[in-house]
């Protein structure tokens, strides 16, 4: 029991994909207009202050990360930047410890930080916040 080799007809490959794969609006919309999705995930990272990505670390080695770039940026005189530190979906029982680690100490430096609020949805929403630093 095979499937049967031989010329595959021109006309099927030009109709998308067959068996197997069922075509969807999804499927129809990217091979149709893939450079509008680009241009708007462009825009949305154009905005974006600059970003410490945690995620995948454990919470000393975050909190450490954190610490010395957002001093960093600091010292730069950037005025917001954007923690990227997951949801905790790979996390046991898909609890996060970074998200509320995180938090727990931008609370505890006022020295550093001025205020935190959870990103907007095009910048990672509930898996991100936006850390508003001391002039």
């Amino acid at each position: 029991m095979g499937r049967k080799k031989g010329k595959k007809n021109p006309q099927d490959a030009a109709a998308g994909p067959r068996r197997g794969k069922r075509r969807s609006i999804r499927y129809e919309a990217e091979e149709q207009w893939p450079e509008d999705r680009e241009k708007a995930r462009k825009a949305a990272r154009d905005d974006a202050p600059p970003s410490i990505h945690l995620r995948k670390l454990t919470l000393d080695e975050a909190l450490w990360r954190l610490e010395s770039q957002l001093q960093g940026y600091a010292g730069q005189k950037q005025r917001e930047v954007l923690v990227i530190h997951g949801k905790g979906q790979g996390s046991i029982g898909g609890i996060s410890v970074l998200g509320p680690g995180v938090q727990e100490w931008c609370d505890q430096h006022p020295a550093l930080v001025s205020s935190w609020r959870e990103a907007p949805p095009r910048w990672g929403g509930s898996g991100a916040i936006v850390v508003v630093l001391n002039s």
